[in-house]
This record gives structure tokens, sequence and C-alpha cells, in this order.
């Protein structure tokens, strides 16, 4: 018997790839929406249908941010998530502690757990549901790869809740993936990652969204309309917020390297909301390196340190010990949510290297904002 596969493709919209090899297509993949607080408005969308065969498509919403490469990361909605890329042995423990804002009386709370090999998956076991006042504990799972159990530290008058996981391996696996999913929108602060990763979305607009229809069957060459209601709430809202509408083919056998895979095509459609009159430009330049001598290269962490997204440009020049600018380095566009960093890494593709001396590269980014970010690195080029 065959093996048969299944792999996600993330198609065009996430990864910015062509998408004319793909059977289905949509025809906007951003929306960048500006609508006042408990405003709301509809918009529309199609999903169209490439193939001979009809297709089932799903429509969800999702949440997504950008890692300090600037690669996608997508995160089930109002979650948190860490990952550990590292190998557990039988018997080994950690903690993983978060700090939660519980938005009104009470949230549930369910969490979820998958290893990577063996493979293996469970539920987070202990108290799901929180509220001003609750404490409790649990006692662990004793069967599978890992017991992972929820505990609530504290919980005061204000709706601040301090939660612990207790991670404890019981049998020897490498990789795991562990996901908290609120009811609701949560501000979520990670006060110990255990030694993971720790991503959410502190920014969401998740919530706001509605999507319709949210399952179809679409015939070939047909088009199919994909409403969405974006309803921005009254109270205290500023700057931008984020989410993603998923639109999701069903898995389709094919032929890769003498293999039946099932191929699953998933398209994402971002979402921007930005409150107007709110917008705070604000960033900073955190380091800048030198890291490489042919080509002279640099690596540069830049914060958005306001409250929209940023698309900054900006040059790195080259200052000799004469106060001679020697070199100009352009630094592309890219994109930056706010509260995130990036990591920058920059090359100077000029034909003819610099001679050996002592220089300065004096960094300027243009974000947008009244003032210009900048920063310096002293190097020696031998």
């Amino acid at each position: 018997m065959r093996r048969v596969s299944i792999i996600l493709f993330v198609a065009a919209a996430l990864l910015g790839m062509s998408i004319s090899s793909f059977a289905l297509q949509i025809t906007q993949i951003e929306f960048d929406l500006h609508l006042s607080p408990g405003a709301s408005n509809t918009y529309t969308f199609e999903v169209i249908n490439n193939e001979s065969a009809p297709q089932d498509v799903t429509v969800y919403i999702g949440d997504w941010t950008r890692t300090s490469d600037g690669d996608n990361d997508f995160l089930v909605l109002d979650s948190a998530r860490w990952l550990f890329s590292r190998a557990f042995s039988a018997g080994d423990e950690l903690d993983i502690r978060y700090r939660v804002l519980i938005p009104t009386d009470s949230i549930t709370v369910n969490g979820t757990y998958a290893c990577g090999s063996p493979s293996g998956q469970g539920q987070v076991v202990g108290e799901g549901h929180l509220s001003s006042g609750s404490k409790k504990t649990h006692s662990e799972p004793t069967e599978g790869l890992v017991a992972v159990t929820r505990t609530v530290i504290s919980s005061d008058a204000e709706g601040m809740a301090t939660v612990n996981l207790h991670v404890r391996a019981l049998q020897d696996f490498s990789g795991m993936r562990i996901d908290e999913v609120f009811s609701s929108h949560v501000d979520i602060e990670s006060i110990d990652d255990g030694g993971g990763e720790f991503s959410s979305v502190s920014r969401s607009c998740g919530d706001w969204i509605t999507a319709s229809p949210q399952a179809f069957r679409i015939e070939p060459g047909a088009k199919q309309p994909v409403s969405f209601r974006i309803a921005v709430p009254d109270g205290r809202v500023s700057g931008t917020y984020w989410a993603m509408i998923f639109v999701q083919g069903a898995p389709r056998p094919q032929q890769r390297e003498g293999a039946t895979v099932l191929a699953i095509e998933r398209f994402g459609v971002k979402i921007y909301e930005t409150i107007p009159g709110s917008e705070d430009l604000l960033g900073e330049v955190k380091s800048v390196r030198k890291v490489g001598d042919d080509p002279l290269t640099f690596k540069i962490t830049f914060a958005n340190t306001g409250n929209v997204q940023l698309r900054p440009t900006g040059t790195i020049n080259v200052i000799s010990q004469n106060g001679d600018s020697v070199r100009s380095i352009a630094i592309d566009e890219f994109p930056l949510l706010p509260g995130r960093e990036r990591v920058l890494t920059v090359a100077d593709n000029s034909e003819s290297p610099l001679p050996a001396g002592i220089y300065r590269a004096l960094v300027t980014i243009d974000y947008g904002g009244d003032n210009l970010a900048g920063g310096t690195r002293d190097f020696r080029l031998r």
C-alpha cells in the first residue's frame, strides 16, 4: 500500500508566490480599513475555482503576526502559543507562567499540546474557567507522552489572573507545541516561557470580524463572493489592529516524488483596522552590528514602539576616519507591526570592497514619523 501524506500548501497571499498554479484564487489579499470606534461596515472579496472539478471550501478567522525575520506566523484566534524545539527525556519538568487580564467576570480557556517525534497530542488539564478570585489545583495525567496541567496561582478583584502550566515528560520525545485558546480576546503577558518561544497577538481584531459563508462548494470556473463584517467596539481603542480571514480548500491527491500526498491550499486575507486620528508613529534602532567583511554586512534591529504598522526605509552611510562618506547602502522598505522588532541583514553589493581601515556605520531609518531613527557602529576592516 502506498503511503499517503498530508501537506498544507500556504498559498500566494501568505508567502508572496505566484498564484497561477493554484486551483483556488482570491481577488483581494489585503484590506486596510479606517473605521471609528462604534462603526461597522461590510466588505467582499471573491474566491475563484480554476480547476475542472468542484471544490469544498471553508472560511475562518485567525490571528497572525510576523517573526523578527519578517516571515508570517499564524496562530489560532484568541490564543497564546509556546514552541519548544529541544528534546525531552522521561521525567523532565518545566513550568510556563503567564498573566492574563480577564475582560469580563470570567473567561474560559482550552489548552492543547502536540509533540513532534514521536507524534502525540492531547489536552491541557486543570482549571479552564478563569474568574476573579478563582484558585484551584488539579492532579496530573499519568499516561501519554507528556502531562500538561494548568493551575491558577492567583486572581484578584481587578481581573488579573496568574496561571501556571506545569509540563512533565512521561516518555522521551522531541519538539512540543502548547496552545492556550481563550473564549475571547485577552491581553497576555508571558512571565516565564520555560525556555520556549512565546507568541501571541496583543492587538487582534479577530473578534470584531464575522465572515459569510463559512463553508461552500464552488463549481469549476465559478466565483463565490465572501463577505465579512467588521464592527469596531466603542471605548478605548487606538492605533492599528489586525487579523486574517483564511480560505482553505479540501485535501486533493497529488503525485510528488513517487508518493501520493494530499495537498491543502490555504489563502490568507489580511485585515488591518486603524482607528482614525489615533495614530502614533514611533520607531527605534535598537542595535547595529557588523557581521561580515566580504561582502560588508550588517545586522540592524529596529523596533516599532508606536501603535500603527510602519513601512520604514533607510540608509547605511559608511564614514572613513577622515569623515568622508565612502559608501551608501540602501535599506529597502519593510513592513513592521506595532510592538514588534525586525532584524535586518543588509549587505554592501558594491563591486569594489573598501580598503583596510577604521570606519563608522551610520544607520538612518525613516519610518514616517516626525523624526528619523538612527544608530551607529564603529568597526575595523583588515
